[in-house]
């Protein structure tokens, strides 16, 4: 499955409280401070957490550009960064020292009424690879238009990803799931299979598809033929 390039621009409202995060049940528990000394408690906690030097603080700031609540985004900073190397070591630690919170129960609330900050973690873990994709282009690259038999693989996953070649087995489960059946296939050459490929691509970037016993185009959204 394909790994999509971090958006870190929040979709939908948390709907967090706007005291210091404690919540159980999906309630606000009373807490005995008035509302000038959560303020405070929270500004000093948040001042705290961007002077800090922590690694993942970059990946903070671009949660919080995105909308993010400045607690959630510390956490789903936080839980994205390589388990050996991070810092604060644990979720307690991060929610009592760094967020003002009294302890780590308001994350898992957030998370429980939020799946999307699960999978802001699990798209900003992958990430990395990003960073690097123009450089393994460039190596597949290199690799491919050398006129050499060791890099056979190369070229196929090149022109896998250009969209000039596909390999068989793929290729039949595609065409198997309309109405083409897989022992008819056999009596196709590779370049009339080649043809039927490039084909089926562009009717599936056009929203159309060919009808293979009457040869006509249907569209794919109405099912009407033209």
């Amino acid at each position: 499955m394909p790994i999509n390039k971090p958006d870190y621009q929040l979709t939908f409202q948390l709907d967090l409280p706007d005291v210091d995060g404690q919540v159980a049940d999906g309630q606000v528990i009373d807490l005995p401070l008035r509302a000038e000394e959560i303020r405070l408690r929270s500004e000093t906690a948040r001042e705290a957490l961007n002077g800090g030097g922590f690694k993942w603080l970059d990946e903070y700031n671009h949660l919080r550009d995105g909308g993010w609540d400045w607690r959630v985004a510390a956490y789903i900073a936080w839980a994205s960064s390589p388990r050996s190397s991070r810092s604060p070591k644990t979720q307690e630690e991060l929610a009592r020292n760094h967020l003002g919170l009294t302890s780590d129960r308001a994350i898992a609330t957030w998370r429980k009424k939020n799946p999307a900050i699960d999978e802001m973690v699990a798209v900003l873990q992958a990430s990395p690879l990003w960073d690097y994709r123009a450089e393994v282009f460039q190596a597949l690259t290199a690799n491919a238009v050398k006129p050499d038999y060791k890099t056979h693989n190369d070229r196929k996953l090149f022109l896998e990803i250009t969209g000039d070649y596909m390999p068989s087995a793929k290729l039949i489960a595609m065409l198997s799931k309309g109405s083409v059946n897989k022992a008819d296939l056999a009596k196709y050459s590779d370049a009339e299979l080649a043809s039927m490929y490039r084909s089926l691509v562009d009717d599936m970037e056009t929203g159309k598809q060919v009808d293979t016993e009457t040869g006509r185009q249907v569209d794919t959204e109405t099912g009407e033929a033209e």
